[in-house]
């Protein structure tokens, strides 16, 4: 049997297949790093823009909910509440660019709103469209910060770790719980924590009936 020579050179089939993993690896890291920054600039310009409307839209008042704008697609609809309110002497009637799968407010409710002292027909609900602006800057702010950390930490435990099933299976529990935490901060921001709570207890349940026999 012939032995493997000590000054063994890699084949051109070798060299290939190493080129093509770090070619691959290049390509990753600059997909991910272009996708980080999209997101981060992103979420940067989402609280930029609530910051600079909550400044400028600085009156309160009290408006009332007339009604709603319905929009269908697929037999699905979104909802705009239309508001009156008194500013500058004058009545107003509008509504916001935030959409609901809902009706949040009753027909001749009461709601807080702030406008623009220049541009009284430009507002906003208090209770919903700045809050969700931010809560929306914020997730993807952590999605373009929470990456480049998961990756370094992918990174760590490769060189770490040198059983390859270990390796696989604590970046594998490592990934889903990473994936479970960032649902859980997403439903928290938007539909807050009780909410949250209710729907993993739910799928929770779900899971254990499946895993029965």
């Amino acid at each position: 049997m012939e032995k493997y020579s000590q000054d063994h050179r890699p084949s051109p089939e070798e060299k290939g297949d190493t080129g093509k993993k770090s070619g691959g690896k290049l390509f990753l890291i600059l997909f991910l790093t272009v996708f980080s920054l999209g997101f981060g600039i992103l979420g940067a310009v989402m609280i930029h823009s609530a910051y600079a409307k909550e400044r400028s839209y600085s009156t309160s008042a009290e408006g009332m909910v007339i009604g709603y704008r319905d929009s269908s697609r697929n037999s699905k609809h979104s909802y705009s509440p239309i508001v009156e309110y008194r500013a500058d002497h004058q009545i107003f009637t509008g509504e916001t660019n935030i959409w609901f799968n809902y009706r949040p407010f009753q027909e001749g409710e009461y709601v807080s709103i702030y406008y623009n002292p220049e541009k009284p027909e430009d507002f906003y609900i208090k209770q919903y469209d700045l809050p969700t602006t931010y809560k929306m800057g914020a997730i993807f702010l952590l999605v373009a910060l929470g990456l480049p950390a998961v990756l370094v930490l992918f990174a760590v435990i490769s060189r770490i770790i040198t059983d390859p099933k270990k390796k696989e299976r604590i970046q594998a529990i490592l990934l889903v719980s990473l994936i479970v935490l960032f649902i859980f901060i997403v439903f928290c921001a938007l539909a807050g924590p009780v909410i949250t709570i209710c729907i993993l207890a739910v799928m929770g349940l779900f899971a254990s009936a499946a895993a029965l026999p």
